[in-house]
């Protein structure tokens, strides 16, 4: 065997590793929750669907699931609107000061998370304003909208400016140009944005936690429910999160990689 092919293997093996690593964790989460018993242990003592059962009876748990919703739906539509306008503003508008500015529209993802909780809570006791799902709403758009930015700045990078130099030429207006042609252009980036947004905005705890007043979401119930101790139906919600924030993710990913690949070809 040639140094090469022990090289690629030594990575293949690694690569396994590391996979093996970051997801036995969501595995085994998902295995107790479908455990009979309330102690989550192994060897597995049945396999039962109550917990979902319990989980879907739960009033308190179908209002943080619709506060959670509507606060990714509005975090989704506001940040991505915005996000989208910044970068093309940026691309088109910017000249030489374009990557300081396109720099500074990301400075919020570089920050941690207690960082931007305690700046808004701060911000937001200086206005006097009352937590509610508004505020929460109002810092998941400024912790969002820097993704945005940053995949639509990237797909922007491919776009040919002589488009927009033709259709001024025969005579189309700004909002045209951006109708007919950013926009379909920067579709596969919209979409992975969105996606992205939403991802983010729904599974927030850090965040959600400095700027809600009495509306819990999601994230915040479990966190809530793991003080009582990690039990069968934190693992079963922990469960259905994880797997559509993964759909998400995927989605989003494969959206980029069209954005990418159409780029080049």
């Amino acid at each position: 065997m040639m140094r090469r092919d022990y090289v690629k293997l030594g990575l293949g093996i690694w690569t396994a590793v590391v996979l093996v690593f970051l997801f036995s964790p969501l595995v085994i989460v998902a295995l107790f929750s479908f455990n009979d018993s309330t102690i989550s242990r192994f060897p597995l003592s049945g396999f039962t669907l109550a917990w979902y059962r319990k989980l879907f009876s739960n009033a308190a748990l179908h209002e943080a699931l619709w506060n959670s919703l509507i606060i990714a739906f509005a975090t989704v539509v506001v940040a991505s609107s915005l996000g989208i306008l910044a970068a093309v503003g940026i691309h088109r508008y910017g000249g030489r000061a374009a990557g300081s500015l396109r720099a500074f529209a990301l400075t919020p993802m570089m920050v941690p998370r207690l960082i931007v909780g305690i700046a808004l809570l701060t911000f937001y006791n200086l206005l006097q304003a009352d937590l509610s799902l508004l505020t929460v709403i109002a810092g998941h758009i400024v912790m969002t909208m820097p993704y945005v930015i940053l995949i639509a700045s990237s797909r922007l990078v491919g776009f040919d400016k002589a488009m927009e130099e033709a259709a001024w030429d025969l005579g189309a207006s700004t909002f045209t140009i951006f109708r007919e042609i950013t926009i379909p252009f920067l579709k596969p980036a919209i979409i992975a944005a969105t996606l992205m947004s939403f991802t983010l905005s729904f599974d927030e705890v850090v965040v959600t936690f400095f700027t809600t007043g009495r509306d819990n979401t999601l994230p915040m119930i479990i966190w809530s429910m793991l003080r009582f101790g990690i039990t069968p139906e934190v693992n079963a919600i922990a469960t259905i999160t994880v797997l559509v924030s993964g759909a998400f993710a995927v989605i989003a990913e494969l959206s980029l990689r069209q954005a990418q690949g159409s780029r080049t070809s």
